[in-house]
């Protein structure tokens, strides 16, 4: 079977539950058709680069899946005749998709992403740390602190230009 996406964009106007029921409607569709659904993203209310059917929002939806040709056909067609609907596009991303092993990889790029963010959250919390722990040393001091954190983010004297 073949892999697809489909992004399309609702109008904001329409309620969460309204907006709940159409992405509902269409992973209907492709379990209907013998697809399988790989991931939904919902990506929320965006402002658009240019007028689509008077609107200046829409909320951005992502499909990911897994089906014969003519799901991803009655997909569209659907998308194309519904109100709410403002743009729609689907894209083939492979040709020959294995579900598990596309499963797999949404798994592994997941955990990377909140590996990545926890880093960051550490690194975050360490520097604060280091910050309040400048500031309780030398609390009548603010140009010190203000020199240190510059100093700290432009790196050593030996980087900079001379005046």
């Amino acid at each position: 079977m073949r892999r697809y996406e489909t992004i399309f964009i609702l109008r904001p106007d329409s309620g969460d539950p309204q907006i709940k029921e159409t992405i509902k409607r269409y992973e209907g569709i492709i379990a209907a058709g013998a697809g399988e659904m790989i991931e939904t993203e919902e990506w929320g209310s965006r402002e658009l680069a240019y007028k689509i059917k008077g609107e200046r929002r829409g909320f951005y939806v992502r499909l990911d899946y897994v089906s014969p040709g003519p799901v991803m056909n009655e997909v569209e067609r659907n998308l194309r005749i519904s109100d709410i609907v403002l743009r729609y596009l689907s894209v083939l991303v492979d040709d020959d998709a294995d579900v598990a092993k596309a499963r797999e990889e949404l798994d592994a790029r997941n955990r990377r992403i909140a590996e990545a963010k926890a880093a960051q959250e550490a690194r975050a919390a360490a520097l604060m740390a280091s910050r309040e722990e400048r500031a309780e040393e030398a609390p009548d001091a603010p140009e010190e602190i203000m020199e240190a954190a510059v100093e700290e983010i432009a790196g050593p004297e030996g980087d900079r230009e001379p005046d």
